[in-house]
């Protein structure tokens, strides 16, 4: 099963949307009400096939609780950073992650490597 978009998370800038192709539906948070919480991300995310892309460690251990099927979870471990910056770290990882998402259900995006993890089948 293939993601059909992406949806980033709170802590993350919209203007991250314009780094991702036209080709692939991207949604921030705060199109989604007021502070959703982190479980009615998870909810919308795995009902749209969206990748959930978050500094929040909450969505990865979501992950490893659930299992398999989605939401994909793909957690960037890169601190505070302007949006500018941010997309450039993306830049830097973006092939690698979306060649690790179809095997993989957690990706962390750390600024020296990519790390994929394959989830078990949910509950």
């Amino acid at each position: 099963m293939n993601p059909h978009g992406y949806l980033l998370d709170e802590n993350l800038s919209p203007r991250l949307r314009l780094g991702f192709a036209e080709e692939w539906r991207v949604v921030h948070a705060r199109e989604l009400g007021d502070q959703p919480t982190d479980l009615a991300l998870w909810e919308y995310a795995r009902a749209e096939r969206l990748v959930l892309v978050t500094k929040d460690a909450d969505f990865t251990d979501m992950a490893l609780l659930q299992g398999h099927p989605p939401p994909w979870v793909v957690r960037l471990h890169c601190g505070n950073l302007r949006a500018r910056d941010m997309r450039l770290f993306l830049e830097a990882h973006w092939q690698t992650v979306e060649a690790r998402l179809p095997e993989c259900g957690v990706i962390n995006v750390y600024p020296d490597r990519v790390e994929g993890l394959i989830l078990a089948a949910g509950p």
